[in-house]
């Protein structure tokens, strides 16, 4: 009986340190399928297109061939990575409901003309590091879902003319932060 319970907490160890070890490589592959995505995508291009055009380099000459081919993999490595990273980043973030709101305000343009009572009135009293000329509000957050829900913070900045009408609103991360 004594060595039937070891053997059922034997078991149990085995079990939780496999299931501990597969989450450990699923988690490896997601982190590195994710880092090395556009690389991926950049070799399989240049490998499609170098298989395409071999056919026209038959005659050249073995080291010219191999320039080309070289070439043609660099510049397809580096496309997808340039294009590939803000892409992968883009599709995987998602705005809260506060910055939905305040980018349609921003890109509607629809502040601009209001008096400072009007801004007030519609988004409430603004943060306490506002300015006469400088109303600061808080636009919400971005998470990236790209690396372990990354969240950014962003604010509206509204910006009055002498007059304190509205002449320009804009979102991106609070000043000097």
């Amino acid at each position: 009986m004594e060595n039937r319970k070891w053997l059922i907490i034997g078991i149990i160890i085995v079990s939780v340190l496999f299931i501990f070890n597969m989450l450990n490589i699923l988690l490896s592959i997601w982190i590195f399928g994710t880092l090395f995505l556009p690389y991926i995508i950049g070799i399989a291009i240049s490998v499609i297109i170098i298989f395409l055009i071999r056919k026209k380099l038959k005659e050249k000459n073995k080291n010219l061939k191999i320039l080309i081919y070289a070439i043609i993999i660099i510049l397809c490595i580096i496309v997808c990575k340039n294009l590939g990273y803000p892409v992968m980043q883009y599709l995987s973030e998602k705005p809260d409901e506060i910055y939905t709101k305040m980018k349609e305000l921003n890109d509607s343009e629809k502040l601009i003309g209001l008096s400072k009572e009007q801004v007030v009135e519609l988004l409430g009293e603004p943060q306490k590091n506002s300015r006469d000329d400088l109303y600061t509000y808080d636009a919400g957050t971005l998470t990236n879902y790209l690396f372990f829900g990354e969240r950014e913070s962003y604010d509206l900045f509204i910006r009055f003319d002498e007059n304190y009408i509205v002449k320009s609103t804009e979102i991106h991360l609070p000043l000097g932060g």
